[in-house]
């Protein structure tokens, strides 16, 4: 009877660690399903990161184009408000004058400042901006 009983609490043991077995195989293949998800959520979100990384440096680049095309639009504005600002005073002084004498009027003193900014990952340079200003005296 003890034998019995024995026998009958191995098999109920060995029934309990088969589906233990089950239970830890289902589990590992669920966390390798889980692991691939989220690597490929991964892939997905570092290509994102590339994608607006190569805007942000095409944004930067149409901004410096901008910066760059709006000082010589000033830089001409400033010689043309001179040129005007000569002929008037011609029309009401009327005293002799030379256009060499006007443009030469109109050349100011120029400080440059020149910044570089690098964006270095991993010892590589993944973005580099140059800013250039000009400084009137």
């Amino acid at each position: 009877m003890t034998l019995t009983e024995l026998r009958r609490t191995v098999q109920s043991l060995e029934i309990d660690l088969d589906s233990m077995r089950n239970t830890k195989i289902s589990l590992e293949n669920s966390l390798r399903e889980v692991e691939a998800r989220y690597a490929l959520q991964i892939e997905q979100l570092n290509g994102i990161l590339l994608h607006l990384e190569s805007e942000l440096a095409q944004t930067r680049a149409e901004g410096q184009r901008q910066a760059q095309e709006y000082e010589a639009l000033l830089n001409l504005k400033v010689k043309l408000e001179a040129e005007i600002a000569t002929y008037r005073r011609l029309l009401e002084d009327g005293e002799d004058f030379s256009l060499s004498d006007a443009l030469n009027s109109s050349n100011s003193i120029q400080t440059i400042q020149k910044t570089t900014t690098r964006w270095i990952v991993d010892g590589k340079v993944v973005s580099e901006t140059n800013d250039t200003k000009v400084l009137r005296q």
